[in-house]
């Protein structure tokens, strides 16, 4: 009997988490230009973090890697997009990359393992579904890749 109430109190709270994360994806992809808060919210997401898009890119700005002068409501482009995660899931790149650390480094690097399509433009703003798709993708294509928090580590 113990089970079974813990099991629908657990399911009683579980439902409308779930369905607010299903809701703000929604959103997102039905968004003609995603922001930087939305890509936020997709990765911190999958570090299991659980807030609104806007506390998804305070969490995801402590890492260090939007520009110093970036809003949440800048737009979501390749280059940013690239910085993030080569810089947050500390994957190899090349000589400029490893380097400068610098986003253009990352975006190529990117590009030339074949995660971006040839043509994207680094500076092209994403669509929420373009936006949900590339997080996808990263995710599928470096299913070992993990966010690395230096704070935590320190």
């Amino acid at each position: 009997m113990k089970r079974l109430i813990l099991a629908t109190i657990a399911a009683l709270i579980a439902i409308p988490v779930l369905s607010q994360e299903a809701e703000e994806i929604t959103r997102i992809l039905k968004k003609t230009t995603a922001d930087r808060a939305d890509f936020s919210y997709l990765v911190a997401s999958d570090a299991g973090f659980d807030g609104t898009p806007e506390e998804a890119y305070a969490w995801c700005a402590r890492f260090g890697t939007f520009p110093s002068a970036g809003v949440p409501s800048a737009p979501a482009t390749a280059k940013i997009i690239s910085h993030f995660f080569m810089k947050n899931y500390g994957l190899k790149g090349g000589f400029m990359w490893s380097l400068t650390g610098n986003a253009r480094y990352a975006y190529k690097e990117l590009k030339y393992s074949g995660f971006w399509k040839p043509g994207t433009d680094p500076d092209a703003v994403f669509s929420g579904r373009d936006l949900v798709r590339a997080v996808r993708d990263f995710y599928v294509r470096y299913p070992d890749a993990r966010l690395v928090d230096k704070e935590a580590e320190k």
